[in-house]
């Protein structure tokens, strides 16, 4: 606090400001209303946000969408993490962002996926890109205890989705190195989302996939079996034609050749 207080003497905020300064500081992420209710009256909320701006005291992340910015550095004080989680009241980390979150991505991108159940338009802000994904459920996604400002989707839905949409995890080989790094997964869980989906071919890729994790997660050989159960007549593909010009016989699914070599570093075997 007395940090703060002297801090605040240095860039001459009268006492009046300093109380709204700090309780932005509380907020660190707020909207014009929340301005509104500090200084009373519409008018008075726009001349604040102004001034603010100004002083680079405070920044703006999108319309009507604020961050407090520390006083000595002038960034802001929160995570693009804790950003992606309050885009909208429903927005959450998904796919490579959640990933990320998790510390198991292998790189870090400068572009995040966050899903939401309303619509927002994607924008940049201190480097990062935040790109909307529309949100199929909210099945799966919490808020971790020390971060009340992030949703997120637990990590099996991370798994499935992922596997389910390969390009906004990065490609195949940046999600063979993110399940490298998982050691303990919720079958549970994992059947919970796939049976949500129902999806054919989401059974192949992900018992593909996994079974080269088997050990690691520490998944039961039913698991396999059922996801292969699931595989109807058609041939399916991992990822575009193209690319994917092996045949993998057990889970009729063709998938790029040196898909073994990213698999076999994750120290999983083929089912």
């Amino acid at each position: 606090m007395q940090i703060f207080l002297y801090l605040c003497a240095q860039i001459k905020v009268n006492d009046k400001k300093m109380v709204y300064l700090e309780s932005l500081h509380k907020l660190k992420i707020f909207r014009k209303q929340d301005i509104v209710a500090l200084t009373g009256s519409e008018n008075a909320a726009k001349e604040l946000l102004r001034q603010y701006k100004k002083q680079r005291l405070i920044s703006q992340i999108r319309r009507d969408m604020y961050v407090a910015n520390d006083l000595d550095t002038k960034t802001s004080l929160v995570s693009k993490f804790e950003i992606a989680g309050s885009i909208t009241p429903t927005s959450y980390l998904s796919h490579h962002a959640a990933m990320e979150y998790y510390g198991v991505a292998n790189q870090v991108f400068y572009e995040m996926s966050v899903s939401s159940v309303e619509t927002f338009r994607n924008f940049d802000f201190e480097g990062i890109t935040y790109t909307f994904c529309k949100s199929p459920s909210e099945v799966g996604v919490v808020t971790p205890v020390a971060d009340f400002r992030v949703r997120i989707t637990d990590m099996e839905r991370t798994i499935i989705d992922c596997i389910n949409r390969i390009d906004l995890c990065g490609g195949l080989e940046e999600l063979v190195q993110c399940l490298s790094s998982i050691t303990y997964v919720k079958e549970t869980k994992l059947w919970q989302y796939l049976t949500a989906l129902d999806k054919q071919i989401l059974y192949q890729k992900t018992g593909f996939i996994l079974s080269y994790f088997q050990k690691e997660m520490r998944l039961n050989n039913d698991f396999f079996a059922v996801c292969k159960s699931k595989i109807g007549k058609s041939t399916g593909y991992l990822t575009d034609k193209t690319e994917s010009d092996t045949y993998f016989k057990n889970w009729k699914l063709c998938a790029p050749e040196n898909i073994l070599s990213f698999l076999e570093q994750g120290g999983g075997e083929y089912v």
